[in-house]
C-alpha cells in the first residue's frame, strides 16, 4: 500500500507540473511564435549568472539523478509497470523547470527595487499568466516571503553588478513588451530610460507615472534626446496592467 500511494502522489506531481509546463509553451508560442535558437541560448546565458542560477542549476542535478537511480532500481527490482511514472517524475519536473525558467518574456519590468515594484511586477504577471513577466528587481521581501518566492523565478538579478547591464540590454532585446518606472530617478533607471529612448526600444516601451503624472526621469531625459513626450505610450501607475494587457492582445492579433 505504501508502494502505490507513493507512486500515485509522486504521478500527481508530475502529471501537474507536466501540464503547467505544457500550457506556458503552447500560450506563449500562441503569442509570441516560435523561441529562435538565439533567443533561446541568450535566456540560457542569462539564467546562469542570475542569483537564482546555481541553485536552480543544483536543483536540476538532483532530480536527474534521482530520475537515472530510480530507473536502475526500479529496472532491477520492481515488477509492476506502473513504477515507472515514479522514476519518471524527476524528467517531468525537470522539464517544468526548464520551459519556466526559459521560455521568452512577453514583458520586461524597470524600475527601482522596492516593495510597490515587485507588487506591481506581481499583479501584471497575474493578470498574462502563464505568459512571463521577468525583472531584475530585488525581489528578497523579509516580510512577505511568500511574494518572495513568487517572483523568484521571474528574476534575472545578477549575484555581479558588472553583469546588470548585459543582463538588461539582452532582456531588453527580447522581452516585445517593457514597462518603466518613469518616476524612479535612480542612476540605473536612469541609464535604461536613456537607452530605450536614444534606440527604438521607445516603440515598445510603457512608461509608468504616480496619478499626477510626474515623469522626472523623461523630463531628464527628454531635453537630451529632443524627442516630444507625446509621442510616447504613457500611463499611470494603476492603469499599467490594463495597458499592457491591451498590449500583449496587439501581439497575438
Amino acid at each position: 500500500m505504501f508502494w502505490i500511494g507513493l507512486v500515485v502522489a509522486t504521478s500527481m506531481v508530475a502529471a501537474y507540473h507536466g501540464l503547467i509546463a505544457g500550457y506556458i509553451w503552447l500560450r506563449s508560442r500562441a503569442v509570441l511564435g516560435p523561441t529562435s535558437p538565439e533567443s533561446r541560448d541568450t535566456l540560457h546565458r542569462l539564467l546562469d549568472i542570475s542569483r537564482q542560477g546555481p541553485k536552480l542549476r543544483l536543483i536540476r542535478l538532483v532530480l536527474l539523478y534521482s530520475g537515472i537511480i530510480g530507473s536502475l532500481i526500479l529496472a532491477i527490482v520492481a515488477k509492476e509497470w506502473f513504477g515507472l511514472i515514479f522514476a519518471a517524475a524527476p524528467f517531468l519536473i525537470i522539464v517544468w523547470m526548464d520551459v519556466r525558467t526559459k521560455t521568452v518574456p512577453v514583458v520586461l519590468v524597470l524600475g527601482t527595487s522596492n516593495i510597490s515594484s515587485v507588487k506591481r511586477q506581481r499583479a501584471i504577471k497575474l493578470r498574462l499568466s502563464p505568459l512571463r513577466v521577468v525583472s531584475l528587481l530585488d525581489v528578497d521581501v523579509p516580510w512577505d516571503t511568500n511574494l518572495s518566492n513568487e517572483m523568484h523565478l521571474d528574476c534575472f538579478r545578477t549575484t555581479n553588478e558588472a553583469d546588470w547591464w548585459l543582463t538588461i540590454t539582452r532582456l531588453m532585446e527580447i522581452a516585445p513588451i517593457l514597462a518603466i518606472d518613469a518616476a524612479a530617478e535612480t542612476e540605473g533607471v536612469l541609464k535604461e530610460g536613456q537607452h530605450i529612448l536614444g534606440t527604438d526600444l521607445w516603440q515598445k516601451c510603457l512608461f509608468l507615472t504616480p496619478p499626477d503624472g510626474t515623469a522626472p526621469v523623461l523630463d531628464r531625459l527628454l531635453s537630451m534626446e529632443e524627442m516630444k513626450r507625446r509621442g510616447l505610450r504613457i500611463v499611470p501607475y494603476d492603469q499599467a496592467t490594463k495597458e499592457i494587457t491591451l498590449m500583449v492582445d496587439q501581439l497575438s492579433s
